[in-house]
């Protein structure tokens, strides 16, 4: 369930210039088509004409800094869609790149939550930005994080999804309704091809002792997988966990 920039963000930059007339809608559009098609360099090229008689313009900034983010150039990217989001606290491309952007940064996951809550308030529809905040509010174990996994469920494509039932397993945990998320961590097993994924459920929740029996079976069928699709460690602590609490 991952996402990296969404059609309707590169939409979003290019028909709305984050709130200022696009000077050259057709050199966006070919860097934006160059940056799909994987080709960097073109997609750079055009930005930095654009750029050279606008440095101003907010959109090639932010398709720049989604370059500097292919490249691997996350410092760039991030200090160039920072002071975009800077000049502009209204726009969703703005917020939800830079949002997006400070993920990678442990220092800044705090700050990248509130971006993204502030960008969805402004496209509520948005399933890129839904999917960053569930993934990011899981991870700091933010209660809030359960209206914006309830939103995405909401959506048929997602119903059903193994990680999305997992993280609202986990925020109901942290809201104290263990059956709920027995459940829903039980749900998603359902299909599961996510190995290591199997493994997280087995262990959330045998540590938070919702069912410890099932527990121990979701050990054993992560243990009897191909030793080339299981990870060591996790199989090593699965086998702990079975002497411990499998008796």
């Amino acid at each position: 369930m991952k996402k990296c920039f969404t059609a309707f963000l590169l939409l979003t930059m290019i028909l709305c210039g984050c709130g200022k007339r696009v000077a050259d809608n057709e050199r966006l559009n070919i860097a934006v088509r160059e940056l799909r098609n994987g080709d960097i360099q073109k997609s750079t090229a055009q930005l930095e004409a654009i750029l050279k008689n606008n440095p101003d313009n907010c959109s090639a900034r932010l398709l720049m800094a989604l370059n500097h983010e292919k490249n691997g150039k996350l410092n760039e990217a991030l200090d160039l869609a920072s002071a975009v989001a800077a000049e502009y606290p209204d726009s969703f491309a703005a917020l939800y790149t830079c949002g997006r952007l400070r993920m990678y940064f442990p220092m800044h996951r705090r700050n990248a939550y509130q971006m993204l809550c502030n960008a969805h308030e402004l496209s509520r529809e948005d399933t890129g930005t839904l999917i960053a905040l569930c993934n990011l509010g899981t991870e700091l174990k933010y209660k809030n994080v359960l209206q914006y996994i309830n939103l995405l469920k909401s959506k048929p494509e997602y119903a059903k999804d193994n990680v999305l039932n997992y993280q609202l397993g986990k925020c109901l945990i942290l809201h104290g309704k263990r059956k709920e998320a027995l459940d829903a961590l039980k749900s998603a097993v359902n299909g599961l091809s996510d190995f290591n994924l199997l493994f997280n459920i087995a262990r959330t929740i045998d540590i938070n002792q919702l069912d410890r029996a099932y527990a121990v079976q979701l050990y054993r069928l992560y243990l009897r997988l191909p030793a080339k699709m299981r990870n060591a460690a996790a199989a090593d602590y699965a086998n702990r966990r079975i002497r411990i609490i499998g008796r």
